[in-house]
């Protein structure tokens, strides 16, 4: 479900005391109701309930929960001196045996603090949300009608519903019958036949206008309805147009949709999965924005993630929400291929990557979730991002003939966590220990650093090694049999292209060699996007011509003159290596730049930041790293060629405010670079010396020619100063190991060498 808050609708207090029970399942079993709601009022309901349990085990009470005023209660036919629910005599019934308890009551409608979940009444519509997000338990069935309310009690039902006067009843189930009395009110019974819990149940009513319609799939016709108000019709079904491709999809993917029918209905409060009877938001009925339909999506992915399939508790609702989030990330790839749902899941990557661990209040396990967080968004991004992984892990063919076989075998059942785990490891024949025990069980994110180390050349089949180590963020724990997929790219020349390799690995860091069919330009780990570490890896095609690139989820721009592919990584992590003196900190990302195209002095790299409390929508990107509108003063662009190179800072010029901006850097190289606050007069110069330079020969002699070596294979300019700082001789264009004849006199002096990496002197003799 996903809420939609409006503060214009007052919270509907309750009337009558409200019995919340705690009572175990294990004691009596809900298995039927047949409830009979009056809501001809249109401002407040009736109700009469017949509630069928049975006694699992001894007992002298059984308990219902019910948040309406009670009327007057009868157990076994025997009408009782009290109306409270919550101790009701079991005397004389055997375990094994049916105990029917009978309850009249009524209600103005309950509404949850958060005036979300409860019975609402408004002035066009009644219609019920059947989970609150800040009661305790989330559950709600207990605002329409008496019962066991809790996620494991499944049962079915009859609903009995009378509407207003020209009004008609959506609701949860199959409608039986229907007919309108003298006075305009409609009666229409309604039966969920497959077992239930209480918080999917549900009953509306408005002056709904009906599209009806089917949907074709692939274990049969399931009809279609959905009540709206005030849209038109081609509208309507415009934003319902998918399901066509997408029903199939799910099917394909999941098993058999086992609920017989779809239905939707417009409410102004937001969305939820009842059965049978989807609350949709209204802004998102006739609409078919991106949001619209992966809401859509989202809520009919319920009808095997958690309407099928239940968590056993609200501590792994994980398994419902974040499956049903997944299920929006399959029905883009139903309605636009590919393409379109590994852009909308990046998208979704980076947001969780920058703000989950914001709006959740730090890291989380998605297991045993605290109650104020059931619904938060490691619930639902996170949760999503694991699902996303596991399908990344077992690979797509294995992953969704497991989760077929699931839906089979737990069909309108309930799971935790370690019963899925476990559910999915017999299923597909992979342990799955490891992967739970860091991706569910544990908080946080895992980040992959790849390098090629030593690549060989010359020959078609070829060895290369490669380098990768593993850190946790926002957790100490380190990820147990990885199995990372690493794509290889070709040098020039090749017709193979790219060619993939899986590394499996413990430990924090591994070096693996792998054979390939070419000499090897780069690797990149997880091109394909198959699982959610902390990192975003962006492909660009380069066209040359000076074209520049606008790369939003690498916060990243770039231009080049040349043909190739750029690779950007992305990663929200700490970066390695330690930091020259006068860095203060770092942030908490870095980049990585990979490809094929060559770089020169032409290319330009724009890297972005955004200060913390900033107005913007990347609000957050920087952290507590800049924090400080002053910050920025400070602020300094770090790079590396690889992790065997020392960090040192590069000059750049600022394109922003002390907001937002980009620092821009000309003649951008391939390697890393991160953002670093740093203490300038520490530092002494815009970029530290951090590499040594090798002058020879030194002393040198007269005629001699002079070359300089230095760790960058870029061009740099070398500059010879006398002793009293004047400039003497100077050269742009140099390259390392180039032959230099600078015309000098007999003294000492120092030689810098310079360009947007290094900024390096020396001293040099001239005899």
């Amino acid at each position: 479900m996903k809420a939609l808050k409006t503060l214009s609708i007052l919270i509907l207090t309750l009337l009558g005391s409200m019995t919340l029970q705690a009572q175990t399942t294990d004691s009596v079993d809900a298995v039927d109701y047949d409830i009979a709601v009056d809501l001809s009022s249109g401002h407040f309901l009736t109700g009469y309930a017949d509630v069928t349990l049975r006694l699992l085990r001894p007992c002298t009470t059984v308990g219902l929960d019910m948040a309406c005023i009670v009327d007057s209660v009868k157990v076994q036919g025997v009408l009782q001196s009290t109306n409270s629910l919550a101790e009701l005599p079991t005397a004389g019934i055997a375990p094994g045996q049916d105990i029917h308890i009978e309850v009249w009551y009524h209600s103005t409608g309950y509404v949850e603090s958060g005036e979300w979940g409860g019975m609402h009444f408004d002035n066009y519509l009644s219609y019920n949300l059947g989970v609150g997000f800040n009661a305790n338990p989330h559950v709600m069935g207990r605002a329409l009608f008496p019962c066991r309310d809790n996620f494991t009690d499944k049962a079915t039902y009859t609903l009995r519903v009378t509407t207003k006067d020209g009004w008609t009843a959506e609701c949860g189930g199959m409608r039986q019958s229907v007919a309108t009395d003298t006075l305009g009110c409609e009666h229409s019974v309604w039966r969920i036949d497959q077992p239930t819990p209480t918080y999917l149940v549900s009953v509306s009513q408005a002056a709904w206008e009906h599209i009806h319609d089917t949907i074709s799939s692939l274990y049969g016709d399931y009809p279609l309805s959905i009540g709206y108000r005030q849209r038109s019709e081609s509208s309507v079904r415009a934003a319902f147009a998918e399901l066509d491709s997408v029903v199939p999809m799910y099917e394909r993917c999941f098993g058999p949709y086992r609920w017989g029918r779809i239905g939707y209905i417009a409410t102004p409060k937001g969305s939820m999965e009842h059965v049978n009877n989807i609350a949709l938001d209204q802004r998102f009925v006739n609409s078919t924005s991106e949001r619209a339909q992966t809401t859509i999506a989202h809520e009919l992915g319920h009808a095997w993630f958690g309407n099928l399939v239940t968590c056993a508790t609200a501590g792994d609702m994980w398994i419902n929400e974040g499956g049903a989030s997944f299920c929006s990330e399959v029905a883009m790839e139903a309605a636009l291929g590919r393409e379109a749902s590994d852009d909308y899941y990046r998208r979704w990557l980076e947001s969780v990557l920058r703000t989950t661990h914001v709006t959740d209040d730090g890291y989380r396990p998605l297991h045993d979730m605290p109650h104020q967080y059931t619904y938060g968004s490691t619930t639902y991004d996170k949760g999503w991002m694991v699902w996303h992984s596991l399908r990344g892990y077992l690979g797509e063919n294995l992953f969704y003939s497991a989760l077929n076989r699931l839906m089979g075998s737990c069909a309108f059942g309930n799971i935790d966590a370690e019963g899925l785990r476990d559910s999915l490891s017999l299923y597909t024949g992979v342990d799955l220990t490891a992967f739970f025990d860091f991706h569910v069980f544990g908080p946080g994110f895992v980040d992959y650093h790849v390098e090629m180390t030593n690549p060989s050349e010359g020959c078609l089949e070829n060895e290369v090694e490669v380098h990768i180590r593993q850190q946790g963020v926002g957790t100490t724990n380190l990820m147990r049999r990885n199995r990372v997929p690493l794509t290889f790219y070709a040098q020039p020349g090749f017709d193979s292209v790219s060619c993939k390799r899986v590394a499996t690995f413990d430990g924090e860091e591994t070096w693996e060699t792998f054979s390939l069919p070419f000499v090897p330009a780069f690797c990149v780990l997880d091109a394909d996007d198959e699982f959610s570490d902390a990192a975003n890896v962006i492909h660009q095609h380069l066209e040359g011509y000076g074209i520049s690139y606008t790369l939003p989820l690498a916060f990243m721009r770039a231009k080049t003159e040349h043909d190739g592919d750029l690779f950007v990584e992305h990663h929200y992590a700490q970066p390695s290596g330690t930091m020259p003196g006068g860095v203060v900190r770092t942030a908490n990302r870095y980049w990585i730049v990979r490809g094929d195209w060559q770089a020169d002095t032409a290319d330009w790299g724009m890297f972005r930041y955004v200060r913390t409390g900033a107005q913007h929508e990347y609000a957050g990107l920087d952290g507590d790293f800049l924090s400080l509108r002053a910050s920025v003063d400070s602020l300094a662009l770090m790079y590396r060629k690889d992790s065997r190179h020392e960090w040192y800072a590069v000059s750049f010029t600022r394109n922003g405010d002390q907001n937002s901006g980009y620092l821009v850097v000309d003649g951008m190289q391939k390697g890393e670079y991160t953002l670093a606050i740093v203490d300038s007069a520490h530092l002494g110069i815009a970029h530290p010396v951090t590499t040594e330079v090798q002058l020879f020969p030194n002393p040198l002699q007269p005629g001699q020619a002079l070359t300089v070596e230095v760790e960058s294979e870029e061009c740099f300019e070398v500059s010879i100063f006398d002793l009293g700082g004047h400039q003497v001789w100077h050269k742009t264009g140099c390259r390392s190991g180039q032959k230099l004849s600078p015309a000098l006199a007999k003294g000492t002096y120092f030689v810098r060498i310079e360009n947007n990496f290094i900024s390096l002197q020396s001293k040099l003799i001239q005899l």
